[in-house]
């Protein structure tokens, strides 16, 4: 009896040593990845670790397959060419799914973080959430596909309020009832992983911080522009989430409104703002919101290239009509980048930032959206400052991108 008390009581032990040896190799992983390469010597200092016992992780993690040694140029100690510890590409496969109303992008990357596969699946506004879970699944199904390197984790960038530690879809309006779905334990039913959940926009932060135009930054918002509007913030280095995983959710701030937006009067040109009206962002420089304030104007005659579009306008025809200098389709992408000023200059008020990052297809448009942004936004500080505006990088997978770093940073070695 009592020796079976004794076995119960070292057993919380051994779990937390267990916890204690994942936890490090965990970290070693990522300063690995976060430098492309390092020397054990180089491991030891980063972790503050005697070089024996970065030895027996090290040795462990290259048995294991997640880790493998490469010579690198130089010479080393009695002439023999030093070697770097980098990520083993055949060590797993993490996936990425970035979600939005319309729009549903997978991914999936090597344990290296090289992108293997990809997969957009369009979402028509009639989808529940039950036929968006399916076709989630279709997705990260058909990236799967033809590669039998094992599954380590799933990273999910979501849209609305969610609650990572439960695993939880909180509430997306834009979406018919997603409220409460539990996505996490799901996906990691079905498919034996570990799942980790993320705001999209977040998520795409994460993915500029590590691999885009937040890199080596410490202070920087991703503002993304899709069917909603929220942005992602970094603050000293890390991605905030607030008390509530609300932070960013700006997409209910209430802003100016410039004509080509809105179906009401001229503006005042005597008045500081050259705006009479305000709404809400969300409502009036979303994608869907542009191209309904767009589609008004050439129901009543516009003269504008688009009126010669068949079916239902998309952000590619205006992107296409910006392209060929349409007048009508540059003032809509100039009124919209005058609101993203307003929006940069609050958030660069709030924040005092290094740099705010666009993405979207509206950053894709380049300089007739980012020259707007940019000149409202000094045009609003008092001292003429421009905080640093730029568009993203990552392109439309980007969001996905980040995802699978998500899964790829918070997993641990099972020990």
């Amino acid at each position: 009896m009592k020796s079976r008390t004794r076995h119960r009581r070292k057993r919380p032990r051994i779990q937390a040593k267990r916890q204690q040896v994942a936890n490090v190799e965990a970290e070693l992983l990522r300063r690995v990845r976060a430098q492309g390469g390092l020397s054990r010597v180089e491991l030891a200092c980063e972790l503050r670790l005697a070089p024996s016992t970065v030895g027996i992780y090290v040795d462990r993690l290259t048995q294991e397959g997640f880790l493998r040694e490469t010579k690198t140029l130089g010479r080393g100690t009695a002439g023999r060419p030093p070697t770097a510890l980098v990520l083993n590409p055949d060590g797993g496969r993490f996936i990425g799914v970035d979600l939005e109303a319309r729009n549903l992008m997978a991914l999936i990357v090597d344990f290296s973080q090289q992108p293997l596969r990809h997969v957009h699946k369009k979402i028509p506004p009639a989808d529940s959430a039950a036929q968006i879970l399916v076709k989630i699944e279709q997705a990260i199904d058909e990236t799967l596909a033809g590669d039998t390197r094992p599954v380590l984790g799933i990273g999910m960038g979501l849209p609305g309020t969610i609650d990572p530690e439960a695993g939880m879809a909180i509430r997306y309006d834009l979406i018919s009832g997603w409220n409460d779905v539990a996505i996490g334990a799901r996906l990691g039913k079905r498919y034996g992983v570990p799942v980790f959940l993320e705001n999209n926009i977040r998520s795409l932060a994460m993915a500029e911080l590590w691999f885009g135009g937040g890199r080596g930054l410490r202070n920087f918002v991703c503002v993304g522009i899709r069917s909603g509007v929220a942005t992602g913030m970094v603050v000293g280095g890390h991605l905030v989430h607030g008390a509530q995983h609300r932070a960013g959710e700006i997409g209910h701030w209430l802003c100016p409104v410039p004509a080509p937006l809105t179906d009401e009067s001229p503006p005042d040109r005597s008045r500081p703002w050259p705006w009479n009206h305000e709404a809400q962002l969300e409502r009036l420089a979303s994608v869907p919101a542009i191209l309904a304030a767009a589609h008004r104007r050439v129901e009543r005659g516009e003269a504008t290239s688009l009126a010669a579009v068949q079916g239902e306008l998309t952000i590619d025809d205006l992107a296409a009509a910006v392209s060929a200098g349409d007048p009508f389709a540059l003032s809509v992408v100039h009124a919209v980048g005058c609101v993203y000023g307003w929006v940069a200059h609050q958030l660069d008020e709030l924040l005092d930032l290094e740099r705010i990052i666009f993405a979207g297809p509206l950053a894709d448009v380049g300089e007739p959206f980012l020259t707007p942004v940019r000149d409202t936004a000094r045009r609003l500080d008092n001292t003429g400052r421009e905080p640093p505006i730029a568009p993203s990088a990552l392109g439309r997978y980007g969001g996905a991108i980040g995802a699978a770093a998500l899964a790829l940073d918070q997993w641990k070695p099972k020990r």
